[in-house]
């Protein structure tokens, strides 16, 4: 299933992996804004140890920003900032 938090951390070790370590060979953090629903929520335990587990192999350390709640592509005027 792709809504699931190892997909969700899957995708985010592949992005570093791929892009991000050689983009930013000098990072010493990540900092990662996600919304706050479904398999990565801010209250979703294995989401958590996925990221964790992620941390352990690249050695650095990763802060996720959850968006409140209501903020999301249903919302009337945040949709209208969206580019097209």
């Amino acid at each position: 299933d792709h809504d699931t938090a190892a997909f969700a951390v899957a995708t985010i070790r592949r992005w570093w992996l791929s892009v991000g370590s050689p983009a930013y060979p000098n990072a010493t953090e990540l900092l990662i804004t996600a919304d706050g629903g479904a398999s990565n929520g801010s209250r979703v335990r294995l989401f958590k140890l996925e990221i964790q587990e992620l941390v352990d192999e690249i050695g650095i350390p990763i802060t996720i920003c959850h968006f409140p709640p209501g903020t999301s592509k249903w919302n009337r005027i945040e949709h209208r900032l969206f580019s097209f």
